[in-house]
């Protein structure tokens, strides 16, 4: 994930690539934690509510390997918000941060691209590449740079913080 200052030229890469992007949806993420849970503790899991456009509602575990930017992740859709924090909080889990974003999405072969732009954090790109667990890690990793450096991104602009991370580094826990 990186951060940039112009959407509009990044946008503009992107499609020259042949990166074809979906239409700007709103995605609300409520993410709940262990009470003094610590980032990117690979034994801790973090749950993740996430209502796109108003509408449909997606419930994820994600588990850290090395970092926050590479997690194994389970997903399933659900209708009832209310039952479904309900649950979370029975197991014991707390708010760990509240965030909307406009995220435009795109596929690109195998790798799947994010342009998200989170008011009070400012606007980023995301490259992902689905792998098996027992794919290399750092070999993935340098294969995105790679990718990302052909656009005219540096890693200069890495950000390897979550969202959720920056937005209670800026504003403490919600």
């Amino acid at each position: 994930k990186v951060r940039i200052s112009d959407k509009a030229a990044t946008l503009a890469t992107l499609v020259a690539h042949g990166v074809t992007l979906s239409e700007p949806l709103k995605q609300h993420d409520v993410v709940y934690s262990r009470p003094g849970a610590i980032d990117n503790d690979p034994n801790e899991c973090w749950l993740r509510i996430r209502t796109e456009n108003d509408t449909v509602h997606t419930f994820t575990l994600k588990r850290s390997v090395t970092s926050q930017q590479d997690s194994i992740e389970h997903e399933v859709v659900f209708d009832n918000p209310s039952e479904m924090r309900g649950i979370i909080a029975q197991l014991g889990y707390e708010l760990f941060s509240d965030l909307t974003k406009i995220r435009q999405k795109g596929k690109q072969g195998d790798y799947e691209w994010c342009v998200d732009e989170v008011p009070e954090l400012g606007t980023f790109v995301e490259v992902e590449k689905l792998c098996e667990e027992s794919a290399d890690i750092n070999a993935v990793r340098e294969e995105l740079w790679a990718l990302l450096e052909t656009l005219g991104i540096s890693r200069e602009d890495e950000e390897t913080d979550g969202y959720d991370v920056l937005m209670r580094q800026k504003f403490g826990a919600p």
